[in-house]
């Protein structure tokens, strides 16, 4: 019995002292997030499809820039306007045209963790979606059309024609700031069809802002961007004004 007793009050002082010592630790403050819900915005053009409208020769065009929020450093909504075309002759001789504007919305998330004990960084690594949509008219001439009857072939052009394309994009990138409020960064799209098409209609080859009319297809886009900040933070003049009082009263107490 004895032994029970020692047992139950050795475990009882040993709860005791860890109690005792848990409760003098203190905890790690963290820092409050002091970071803007509205952090400005910032403007991009992009620089690679313009190398790219180069490097095809313009048989495929398109520039293109954009408007990104800043939401407290890890949201950012995006708009995206451009214009891109096609002029191409194919080896069957058949010509494909158009030229049209095109669009897309959706938004950003940074996936960069901010350490406990560091400020916000402006370098982001990036993953988002995008939905864009064109609508656009397009050309498509000399078409050959067999008549197995006649034992002939007629040409064909169909002028003119009209259509609207939406699809969406997966966004994955990196954005850096490279001197005060100049971005540099690149993003990597997989693009995906919603539209189909007609059925009994000619096809558009190219679509402006999505590429030649495959079910899918990849994209890359190399910006240059500049920030526009909100502007330094207003101060609290409320306590500012109360300091020197609450000094002057610690004085007459003492």
């Amino acid at each position: 019995m004895r032994r029970i007793f020692v047992y139950i009050s050795s475990l009882l002082l040993c709860l005791a002292v860890n109690t005792a010592i848990a409760q003098k630790k203190k905890p790690i403050p963290i820092p409050p997030d002091s970071t803007r819900w509205l952090n400005g915005f910032t403007v991009q053009a992009d620089v690679a499809s313009l190398m790219t409208s180069t490097l095809m020769s313009h048989v495929t065009y398109s520039a293109e820039g954009g408007i990104q929020l800043d939401l407290k450093h890890r949201i950012f909504p995006t708009l995206e306007l451009g214009v891109a075309g096609a002029d191409k002759i194919s080896t069957d001789n058949i010509g494909y045209k158009t030229n049209s504007l095109f669009e897309r919305i959706g938004v950003d998330f940074n996936l960069r963790k901010r350490k406990i004990d560091s400020k916000p960084t402006n370098n982001l690594f990036i993953a988002g979606v995008r939905l864009g949509m064109s609508h656009f008219n397009y050309d498509v001439t000399n078409v050959t059309i067999a008549d197995n009857y006649w034992g002939s072939s007629v040409p064909l052009n169909y002028l003119n024609q009209s259509v609207t394309k939406i699809w969406y994009e997966f966004v994955v990138g990196v954005q850096v700031e490279v001197i005060k409020n100049f971005y540099m960064g690149w993003t990597i799209r997989n693009k995906n069809l919603i539209s189909q098409d007609a059925l009994g209609k000619v096809a558009p080859w190219y679509i402006p802002g999505f590429g030649q009319n495959n079910g899918s297809s990849w994209g890359f886009n190399y910006t240059l961007g500049y920030h526009f900040g909100p502007g330094p933070k207003k101060k609290n003049s409320r306590t500012v004004q109360t300091l020197p009082n609450q000094i002057i009263n610690n004085q007459i107490t003492k």
